[in-house]
């Protein structure tokens, strides 16, 4: 009797289409939120920062102060003195070189000012005009030159000038008064600003000594 063959035959397997993917089940992740709280935060802390900034950059920009004038040097010429107890007098040119300093972010345009010469306190015995120009933002202009006739025929009273005249020195001040505007960002603002120096005029070598300007 002739044996069959038996033929097992295993389970054929299942495969998959080749462009389905192989991967394994995906998990889903709910993106989570900022809280309202925190995005409230955020704004107010840009809006303190800028406003900060806002603050610091208009109190540089926006500060306006007064320009700098000051005397740097004086020469005399053409001195003359003497006279006695009844009559004492003195004549000189003082020629002065002065300096106007603006520190502001705008120029800075003053008028026709004058210059002052007091002898002590008895009053003006010299004036003569500083001419109006511009001075730039952050630049100081130099005025060379600024001639002043001096005499004693302008006081009223020259009591103690014979005394002043034989110890050999004059107590002398010059007094400026610059009056201008500086315009910064569209804003326009008047400033005056005030030179005063003391000196004192050596009759015997003829200069000018232990200048000091306020």
């Amino acid at each position: 009797m002739v044996e069959e063959d038996r033929i097992t035959l295993a389970p054929t397997a299942i495969y998959g289409r080749s462009d389905e993917e192989q991967s394994g089940p995906r998990t889903w992740r709910r993106k989570t939120e900022e809280p309202p709280g925190k995005c409230l935060v955020y704004s107010l802390t840009i809006f303190v920062i800028i406003f900060a900034l806002c603050l610091i950059l208009s109190s540089i920009f926006l500060r306006i102060s007064k320009p700098e004038i000051e005397t740097r040097s004086i020469s005399t010429r053409d001195l003359r003195f003497g006279g006695n107890s009844t009559n004492p007098y003195f004549n000189a040119t003082l020629v002065s070189d002065i300096s106007i300093r603006n520190s502001n972010f705008g120029a800075f345009e003053f008028e026709d000012s004058s210059l002052r010469v007091v002898y002590a306190d008895h009053g003006v015995v010299g004036e003569t005009k500083i001419e109006g120009r511009r001075v730039e933002a952050h630049k100081t202009v130099r005025i060379t030159d600024v001639v002043v006739e001096i005499g004693s025929f302008r006081l009223l009273n020259t009591k103690d000038l014979d005394s002043d005249l034989r110890l050999g020195f004059l107590e002398l001040r010059s007094v400026a008064e610059v009056r201008g505007t500086i315009k910064v960002l569209g804003r326009r603002r008047w400033k005056v600003s005030v030179m005063s120096c003391t000196m004192r005029l050596n009759l015997t070598g003829r200069f000018i000594q232990n200048l000091l300007c306020e």
